[in-house]
């Protein structure tokens, strides 16, 4: 009975730091999308649209989100300044146990790209 435990136990392990993975590179999509862009309203349409374009739909329970918050650059644009998007995803956690597990677990991963300073 122990050695069925343990094994359920790593498998949860193992697919939460998957499912982590592939929010994280997620995240680093959508955070890269939104520097190449030219102001910060088009940057969160750009990592909005990073994230539903990538798989993470698939693994998620609920529509995964991209929130985006900005820092300017020492002028004060929004080139040269540096972007971070975070991701954040809901998983079912029989999804992660791979047998009927009640409730679900809420997965958020941050990235931070800077901004292209040239782009416009």
């Amino acid at each position: 009975m122990f050695l069925l435990v343990a094994l359920v136990f790593f498998a949860f392990l193992g697919r939460l730091h998957a499912a982590g993975v592939q929010v994280s590179n997620t995240a680093q999509s959508a955070a890269r999308a939104a520097s190449l862009t030219a102001d910060s309203t088009t940057g969160a349409q750009a990592a909005q649209q990073a994230v539903d374009d990538s798989t993470l739909s698939s693994r998620c329970t609920t529509p995964p989100t991209a929130s985006l918050s900005w820092q300017p650059s020492t002028t004060g644009s929004w080139q040269g300044g540096a972007v971070t998007v975070t991701v954040t995803c809901q998983i079912a956690n029989s999804g992660l146990t791979g047998i009927w597990t009640p409730g679900r677990r809420t997965v958020a991963v941050s990235d931070t790209q800077p901004i292209d300073r040239y782009k416009r």
